[in-house]
């Protein structure tokens, strides 16, 4: 009887030494790779000032945008269960097309050219705060909510013109930069935090983002074109929503850190906007049809926890 007693005593003192050995996690730092490929289309309509225009009247689609991209990120946890999270990422568009429609009423084509997309750049970053709803297995689990900003940068180059209806009068020579795009969105998010234990050593982390309002500008420079004065020579500016997802699966390869492997998707997409022309006087504003930017890739992070 004594040695079961004994032998319960010890054990409860092992799991207690266990769990003092093994406080909550008290914050983060890593680095990230991001492979992914990307798109983003606009349009708008100019029937108000040529009303045998179709709408809507120029489609600009910037399609598989290939990229890759670095990161850093980390979290600090707070007392009363707060914490402060960020990611800072920069990295290149290593190649993609531009195709370039025009319409006249009846959505009759009388422009088509597609071009190579050889070069660009991608910039992004966010910073939340929030706070554990939740703390589950002596912090080994978490779920909160998060308020914060974003900010998502793209630019490209395109080069060439492949001239399908003879439009333009012919192609352009694939060495001649026909036009750039640069491409922001700065942005309010709200949503949730999670980083759930799948087991002694494995983690899946979830960062589920709503964005319900974003401010947008859109800079299209079109070189060829003397008749729309300097580049940038098309602006469009207006507000949006959107998603921001990202889940990875986490696995401790040492003491306090850990290797993921995860899938992110962003979409942001316009509710309202305007195209302007700023260097032709008197040029009107022109009511937005579609614009969205969408990125999607997988993930992989090794991180230090503490």
């Amino acid at each position: 009887m004594r040695i079961r007693v004994l032998i319960l005593a010890l054990s409860f003192s092992t799991l207690a030494f266990a769990q003092a050995q093994a406080p909550a996690q008290r914050g983060e730092l890593g680095v990230r790779y991001w492979l992914s490929t990307g798109e983003t289309k606009r349009s708008h309509n100019a029937q108000p000032v040529d009303p045998t225009l179709g709408n809507p009247t120029s489609v600009l689609l910037y399609e598989n945008l290939d990229a890759n991209a670095g990161e850093l990120f980390g979290r600090q946890n707070f007392r009363g269960n707060w914490f402060l999270k960020g990611i800072l990422g920069y990295g290149q568009v290593n190649r993609g097309s531009f195709d370039d429609e025009d319409f006249n009423l009846g959505q009759v084509k009388f422009s088509d050219t597609t071009s190579s997309v050889t070069q660009g750049r991608l910039a992004y970053g966010a910073l939340d705060i929030g706070r554990d709803e939740w703390v589950l297995r002596q912090g080994r689990s978490r779920l909160g909510a998060f308020i914060g900003y974003s900010q998502w940068t793209e630019s490209v180059d395109a080069y060439g013109a492949t001239d399908h209806l003879g439009f333009i009068g012919g192609d352009v020579s694939r060495d001649v930069r026909v036009i750039s795009n640069k491409v922001i969105w700065k942005s309010l998010r709200v949503g949730l935090a999670a980083d759930l234990a799948l087991g002694e050593r494995s983690h899946l982390a979830l960062d589920l983002a709503l964005i319900p309002y974003s401010r947008l500008r859109d800079e299209d420079s079109h070189h060829l074109r003397d008749d729309l004065g300097p580049v940038p020579n098309i602006i469009i500016e207006g507000r949006g929503r959107g998603v921001q997802l990202g889940a990875e699966l986490r696995h401790e390869i040492y003491r306090r850190t850990q290797l993921g492997v995860g899938f992110r998707y962003w979409y942001l997409e316009a509710t309202e906007g305007t195209r302007k022309v700023p260097g032709v006087p008197g040029a009107a504003e022109l009511p937005l049809v579609e614009l969205y930017s969408v990125r999607t890739g997988v993930t992989v992070s090794l991180r230090r926890t503490w």
